[in-house]
């Protein structure tokens, strides 16, 4: 991506000149349209796009690994230039995209009628060294600019991050990784919504690899007593 000294962008997508957002109107019309996007055919467990008139991809004809959603709603796939527009959010810090991500989000909540947002939580310790979570600033947008209903429900253990490991590694690892936050948290969000666990609840994450974080995340939900969890995720990898 090529910046230039006034503070314009080469468009991610055509490469055309932009100023203050590095994708331009044209390609952020024609390649994220929420609406379009989910009305593709898609799994019933998992969400991905499918390539044939069968209602399950393969690999969730082969193990089915989510249990425990109602619905595994992903945005869009893990290639081409969405690989490079995480990357440069998540890992390069270029937090213009949140605001981006965030309209993107709210569009597919309205559609899936949800009442109630909850983020996976970060990793001990990262907003504390990096300055912020890309999922906790997202969903801090969705509150502020949309008035989305923020319920953080849920905690982390590991310091371990999940990029660094294999599948397998992920999916032993990940169960034991989330928990539901103290009794006393939790005490005071139920005074407050006294009627969360019959409403639409959804976990928001950047990325569905495995959908370890997702089952695992949904489980503790259900567990608790939600009785509808979904999830929204921007991408799923293929």
């Amino acid at each position: 991506m090529m910046s230039y000294l006034h503070g314009g962008y080469e468009c991610l997508i055509c490469g055309k000149r932009t100023f203050h957002f590095p994708i331009c109107k044209k390609c952020r019309n024609d390649y994220f349209s929420v609406e379009k996007s989910l009305k593709k055919e898609r799994c019933s467990i998992c969400g991905k796009e499918l390539i044939s008139i069968k209602n399950k991809c393969m690999e969730c004809r082969e193990s089915q690994t989510l249990f425990h959603l109602d619905k595994m709603v992903p945005l869009f796939s893990y290639r081409l230039w969405n690989k490079n527009l995480l990357f440069l959010w998540k890992i390069e810090g270029m937090r213009i995209f949140s605001k981006f991500f965030c309209d993107l989000v709210y569009q597919a909540l309205i559609l899936e009628r949800i009442d109630y947002v909850v983020p996976i939580p970060p990793r001990p310790g990262k907003i504390r060294e990096n300055g912020w979570d890309q999922i906790d600033e997202l969903c801090s947008f969705l509150q502020a600019f949309y008035k989305v209903k923020i319920i953080r429900l849920l905690e982390r253990k590991s310091k371990i991050q999940q990029k660094k490991l294999d599948r397998n590694e992920r999916l032993s690892s990940i169960e034991s990784s989330y928990y539901l936050v103290s009794q006393k948290k939790i005490k005071k969000i139920m005074k407050k919504e006294a009627a969360l666990k019959e409403k639409r609840i959804c976990l928001v994450d950047d990325v569905c690899t495995t959908g370890a974080t997702l089952e695992s995340c949904s489980k503790i939900l259900k567990d608790f007593g939600l009785t509808y969890v979904s999830a929204i995720t921007l991408f799923n990898v293929d």
